[in-house]
């Protein structure tokens, strides 16, 4: 019984049919904040992770900070054939979409942003919230499959920009994930797994058209390599249901900062509301005992001239 009713607070039973609907501000506040007006400390971290995630962006686009051994030929030709990079892209857009909606919601009147609270999401919240999807899911499937399936410690690098392509991606996510008020949505894994197709067969095509990556293999990661045709689906199909599994556990994280806002910020104010508000009834009972008493039928009054 008790499992039960931790499970229901952490994982209510939802409409299907709001899966594609929030609050317009969500996009706008933080998740444990209690006021209903944009921070300034909010704003300052989306503009801040807005500017890392353009730094590591440019530092891995320019290969600024790459050690000497690891510069390669055509390197911005074939900088676009890698998942990293479009996780990286997406992390990037999504972030610069944030700190400028955040920007606007801080840019209206208290008493405009109440009103505007309950309006319909524009198109440009919409596509925050796919590429905030998109790129918290991917963030922590490039980690974790470059880490141990990827890297080769003989040949790959260890360099700055290993490690803020690799690592810091996903720290920053996991951050954003952890502060923002946006929802999870289950059911957008169409568009998580969508990308982990739309992949596997980019990654078809540019082997059949010839391309090569930047050590001119002839495919782009060595586990995916369609000269092996059997094998290479095996590997995508895989690949995909990986992101799945990867997707759940990110909504899970999502509901355990729900549960975790409920019980520590609101279940505290509404206790110490209900404390409060006893105290007033007690308080009010006190003092109309003490009415009854003194102004009772039965109090007598001596006074002695």
């Amino acid at each position: 019984m008790m499992v039960t009713k931790i499970w229901n607070s952490c994982f209510p039973e939802s409409d299907p049919s709001q899966d594609d609907q929030v609050h317009r501000h969500d996009f706008y506040l933080c998740q444990w904040q209690r006021s209903k007006q944009v921070k300034i400390i909010y704003l300052l971290y989306r503009w801040l992770a807005a500017i890392l995630f353009l730094a590591v962006l440019s530092c891995s686009l320019l290969d600024i900070g790459r050690s000497d051994a690891e510069h390669y030929e055509n390197h911005y030709a074939k900088w676009w054939i890698y998942l990293t990079h479009w996780g990286l892209l997406a992390c990037t857009i999504q972030a610069w979409l944030a700190a400028w909606i955040v920007t606007q919601g801080m840019m209206v009147d208290r008493d405009d942003f109440e009103i505007q609270r309950q309006a319909r999401t524009r198109i440009t919240h919409r596509l925050y919230w796919v590429l905030y999807t998109i790129a918290t899911v991917y963030s922590f499937i490039i980690t974790i499959c470059y880490w141990t399936i990827v890297h080769n410690p003989e040949i790959d690098k260890f360099d700055a920009v290993t490690i803020m392509t690799h690592v810091l991606n996903s720290v920053l996510m996991l951050i954003d994930l952890t502060i923002v008020g946006m929802p999870i949505r289950l059911s957008h894994a169409y568009w998580t797994t969508g990308i982990g197709v739309v992949y596997a067969v980019f990654t078809g095509i540019y082997f059949l058209s010839g391309g090569t990556n930047r050590r001119n293999s002839v495919s782009i990661y060595p586990l995916l390599d369609w000269s092996r045709p059997g094998k290479a689906i095996v590997i995508s199909a895989c690949g995909i249901l990986f992101v799945f599994v990867v997707h759940l556990a990110v909504f899970c994280l999502y509901r355990l900062r729900v549960c975790l806002y409920t019980k520590v910020c609101i279940w505290s104010r509404n206790r110490r509301m209900k404390k409060m508000s006893n105290l007033g009834r007690t308080l009010s009972s006190l003092e109309d005992a003490q009415k009854e008493n003194f102004l009772g039928p039965s109090t007598i009054i001596d006074v002695k001239m």
